[in-house]
């Protein structure tokens, strides 16, 4: 089956961001551009006057990067789109998740296409699997609504926030290489000093060394990429694993992820956030009254924030 078979194809409104309104983060229009990241929503505009926004439950697809085309992702809200997006309309009622099947599917020919080869003329002709595997109408999607939000952002004190060690809150552990030539496909993420896909560059059948819940931090590579990995893993070499000394939700630990992130810009391929550095490194946490590292405020103000609910946070 071919794309075009399967979905109506046009180009989007083709926008200028820079000729765009810019407004806060989840209270105007999303506007998708070719980015592999947050569902290709790289802002959020002000409606502009006799520009419909594109309705909710489309399909975007970017034809023309350097280094994602095909990034592929179902759009749960109303949006605008800028240059060399095409929109996919279903020719037939589909789910959620049956749509998200498809976008995988597309985003997997991505090795097709580079900079110099574009999928502007071959994407209707791309094949794709015939049938949808059953297990895709049998998944769990999180609770999830196309409606804007309009509760405000939650704002955030840093007033009481002090200076903790790394090895103060965490147990640093360095991870471990596994050959490439050695890898086979199976069940258990590897997570290396990747941007991407929170970190999982492979899937590979070896038994996982960590249980879930802690989070990897590159040293090497996309230096400084921090993500919290919920299901069982193994780290490589350019990744420290940090074990918290008292465990913490989910909720808290994307708190600590993004605060780590935001160390990001004191290091780079040439200074590199090592093993040993990060051991003496420290990062900024709200504090509670006995002096530690306030946990609970953490995951509260995560959970705060719009559609945290839909990730069951």
């Amino acid at each position: 089956m071919q794309v075009a078979e399967l979905f109506e194809i046009d180009y989007g409104q083709s926008l200028s961001l820079n000729k765009l309104r810019q407004v806060a983060p989840g209270t105007g229009i999303a506007f998708v551009s070719r980015t592999a990241k947050n569902n290709g929503v790289s802002a959020w505009v002000r409606e502009v006057d006799g520009v419909a926004p594109l309705p909710p439950g489309l399909l975007t697809v970017c034809l023309r990067s350097r280094n994602y085309a095909l990034a592929t992702f179902v759009q749960p809200r109303e949006f605008y789109c800028g240059y060399h997006i095409f929109v996919l309309r279903p020719r037939r009622a589909m789910d959620v998740r049956e749509k998200l099947w498809w976008a995988d599917c597309i985003a997997t020919n991505r090795y097709r296409y580079n900079f110099g080869r574009q999928a502007n003329r071959t994407l209707p002709s791309l094949v794709l699997p015939d049938e949808v595997p059953a297990w895709v109408h049998e998944s769990k999607m999180p609770r999830y609504s196309s409606k804007p939000e309009t509760s405000a952002l939650p704002t955030l004190d840093t007033s009481s926030w002090r200076s903790f060690a790394l090895s103060e809150i965490f147990d640093l552990v360095r991870g471990r290489h596994v050959l490439k030539r050695s890898m086979r496909r199976g069940p258990t993420a590897y997570v290396g000093a990747s941007a991407s896909n929170n970190g999982v560059t492979a899937w590979i059948d070896d038994e996982p060394d960590y249980p879930g819940g802690q989070i990897t931090l590159a040293n090497n590579g996309s230096v400084g990429e921090a993500f919290y990995q919920p299901y069982p893993f193994i780290a490589s070499g350019d990744v420290t694993i940090l074990i918290p000394k008292s465990a913490f939700p989910a909720d808290t630990a994307l708190f600590v992820c993004t605060v780590l992130y935001a160390e990001k810009f004191r290091w780079n391929y040439g200074r590199k956030w090592s093993f040993n550095r990060m051991k003496v490194s420290t990062i900024r946490l709200p504090a509670a009254a006995d002096g530690s590292p306030d946990w609970n405020g953490c995951a509260e103000y995560v959970r705060a924030f719009p559609l945290a609910s839909a990730f069951g946070l």
